[in-house]
């Protein structure tokens, strides 16, 4: 997000904290979930176009791209030749070319490899042309207000475009949506909504997130972890009949095998201060059983919630220990999705 969209936000409110992050908005009463819209700055969005952009992009990633048509969306993952990810992504078919939101801090390496073989390729990959962000629009009442403001809303797979923006609902979680919008047109966005809506940092929807065990690759982790070790199969980022694009082969063997043995979990440890991505946990003999991958502290609570990949067997039995605090209590969250391999395979 752009300084010029930093200072609008800090007139409408907004608070920061010392490295230039949204901490709360002070003009707000007591957070309420029913409607709630946050600026998700930790977000960016690529434009891949060009009339090979389809083709080129299929051999890419681990969606199928004839799927989503022209105003639809999708999810996937970018993998290197040894099957480890450099981004996971939602992606727009805008009907001109894609765009592809993902965390800010792996843009840069995703452009990269990507170049690598654009190259042989009719396309571009590029910051859209007019600077584009992300607001997430949650609670329970959020699909009533949109409602009210709106003539239709999206279902499913469906991109609503609206003036260069694009509402859409947000993968794997209820009563939430994504709206992508140049940020020229934040102002009349943020406006309207929040006279509904009340405005919250981008730590209450990373708590959403955590909370359905939807993760989303970071640069802490990038190019560490394969699909399956972040659940992506399970929740739809992951085609096994679409054909062969980079990392394939090693993503189907794994699923093939049902050798699994650790995944992505939600946990809730006790303390407000927030656990590091990469802090080792390990079980009641010492042993390492996995990592933390982000972590964000309870809005009421003496706690935080985390991601982390953990073997699957202490998960379960909920042997889970925080090496770098012992004292601190964790407990593991049932992941609220099934977990069915073969299943997964028919995608």
């Amino acid at each position: 997000m752009s300084i010029e969209w930093k200072t609008y936000l800090a007139s409408q409110g907004a608070t920061f904290s010392k490295d230039g992050q949204i901490t709360d908005f002070q003009q707000q009463a007591v957070l309420s979930k029913e409607a709630v819209v946050c600026p998700l700055e930790s977000q960016a969005i690529v434009a891949i176009s060009g009339p090979d952009s389809q083709r080129f992009l299929q051999g890419q990633l681990s969606c199928n791209m004839e799927t989503p048509k022209p105003e639809q969306w999708a999810t996937g993952v970018a993998c290197t030749p040894k099957g480890r990810m450099y981004s996971s992504f939602t992606l727009i078919n805008t009907g001109s070319g894609y765009l592809l939101k993902m965390h800010r801090g792996i843009v840069g390496t995703f452009i990269q490899h990507l170049e690598k073989y654009a190259v042989f390729y009719k396309s571009k990959i590029s910051q859209p042309d007019t600077p584009m962000m992300c607001l997430g629009l949650s609670g329970t009442h959020v699909t009533d207000v949109l409602s009210g403001q709106l003539p239709i809303l999206p279902e499913n797979q469906d991109a609503m475009a609206i003036d260069n923006s694009f509402l859409i609902k947000a993968p794997g979680m209820d009563n939430t949506y994504e709206l992508w919008l140049p940020e020229e047109h934040l102002p009349q966005w943020w406006t309207k909504l929040t006279t509904q809506l009340q405005a919250a940092p981008e730590s209450y929807w990373q708590r959403k997130m955590i909370q359905a065990v939807i993760p989303q690759v970071r640069p802490e982790y990038n190019e560490k972890y394969i699909p399956q070790h972040l659940n992506y199969p399970s929740i739809g980022y992951v085609s096994f009949r679409k054909g062969c694009y980079t990392g394939q082969e090693i993503i189907a063997r794994m699923q093939n095998l049902g050798q699994q043995k650790s995944r992505t979990y939600s946990l809730v440890c006790t303390g407000t201060d927030n656990v590091l991505p990469g802090a080792k946990l390990e079980n009641g003999k010492g042993q390492v059983i996995g990592e933390i991958l982000e972590s964000v502290s309870s809005i009421n609570s003496n706690s935080c919630h985390a991601l982390a990949v953990i073997r699957i067997e202490a998960a379960e039995s909920n042997d889970v220990i925080l090496t770098e605090s012992k004292t601190r209590t964790i407990q593991v969250s049932p992941i609220p999705y099934p977990i069915d391999p073969r299943a997964e395979l028919q995608q």
